[in-house]
């Protein structure tokens, strides 16, 4: 490991320990508010991805305090994260029968 991948991971670390105090502390933890790196740290993405997403107008939603200042709810980060979400179910699933709410993809052929 590079000096420099050292320095970000220890980076990293530092950034994922602090949101975890916060997080252990915060009256109400969807309120918590989270920079960019925490935001990172928190979801796996990049500072750039983020950066990039919000010059998109895409992604989580976020808060401009200052110019310079990005700010992400908690609340929003987990609603973002969960709208992306897939649910796979076997074929015998229950829900599966309630088929007003549910969309069936056929398989798709496999050449071999």
């Amino acid at each position: 490991m590079t000096a420099q991948m050292e320095a970000a991971a220890a980076s990293l670390l530092m950034v994922w320990n602090t949101l975890q105090a916060k997080l252990s502390t915060a009256v109400n933890p969807d309120d918590l508010l989270m920079t960019p790196e925490e935001v990172a740290a928190y979801t796996g993405l990049s500072v750039p991805a983020l950066a990039m997403m919000r010059h998109r107008r895409q992604g989580p939603s976020f808060t401009r305090p200052t110019p310079r200042t990005m700010l992400y709810r908690k609340g929003d980060i987990d609603a973002w994260v969960n709208e992306g979400r897939v649910e796979i179910v076997r074929a015998d699933d229950e829900r599966l029968k309630d088929t007003e709410h549910v969309t069936v993809v056929p398989a798709q052929e496999t050449k071999g």
